[in-house]
């Protein structure tokens, strides 16, 4: 049986735990519909907190900043470390203090599509910081994690060291803007269908489902 083809970009940021949470679940849909759908799936980049400086901000302060009160915050917290539990996944908020600037992570995802890395770095770098409390802000850190998922060590240090793929994640940025994207995460299936938020697996599945089916007919004479 030829299997139809679908195109899923994802448009997150790796400090978005709905985004880690989102994609445990598009994962387990995609696996349940693997006999039946060819999936390429590209991650996009979107800042959450651009303002922040390169060497990462406070969290405690920047929540006080943004929030000013913080009522309800660690009720907040606290379901989405349940909901995280739900997918498979741990959630420790407690562990890192800073909130890093994600520019450069986005840059690694970037170069780790040209090695078909790129769903294993995204799921390491949602582990590292939200689970081990890493800094994915941090060069250093960066290159650790990507040597102890795959990548090459001497590739990953020169490729940081310079400003490839720059351009291009600005550029992507502008066009989530230009899509009218303002929250994460976001998936756009063969380029035009839009699905908002951490949804669950059956939603995704008869969603991609629908998307075949609504894109078979179009492309009927």
């Amino acid at each position: 049986m030829n299997r139809s083809q679908l195109k899923i970009d994802i448009v997150s940021d790796v400090v978005c735990p709905w985004c880690a949470i989102g994609y445990k679940k598009l994962s387990k849909a995609m696996e349940d519909l693997n006999e039946e759908i060819l999936f390429e799936v590209n991650w996009k980049p979107y800042e959450l907190h651009p303002e922040i400086p390169t060497e990462g901000f406070n969290k405690e302060e920047y929540y006080k900043i943004k929030f000013r009160n913080s009522n309800g915050l660690k009720d907040r917290f606290n379901h989405i470390t349940e909901e995280g539990k739900k997918a498979g996944l741990e959630f420790n908020f407690d562990k890192s203090k800073n909130l890093p600037n994600t520019f450069l992570a986005h840059r690694l995802l970037w170069f780790s599509r040209s090695k078909d890395m790129q769903d294993v770095i995204a799921e390491a770098l949602f582990h590292a910081y939200f689970t081990e409390g890493r800094d994915i802000g941090s060069i250093h850190e960066l290159i650790s994690i990507s040597t102890e998922n795959g990548l090459q060590k001497s590739e990953i240090e020169d490729f940081l060291k310079t400003d490839i793929g720059s351009d291009e994640i600005l550029r992507e940025e502008l066009r989530a803007k230009e899509m009218k994207i303002f929250s994460v995460p976001t998936y756009i299936f063969n380029k035009k269908y839009l699905l908002v938020g951490g949804q669950e697996a059956d939603t995704f599945k008869a969603y991609m489902k629908k998307v075949i089916e609504v894109d078979s007919k179009v492309s009927k004479p």
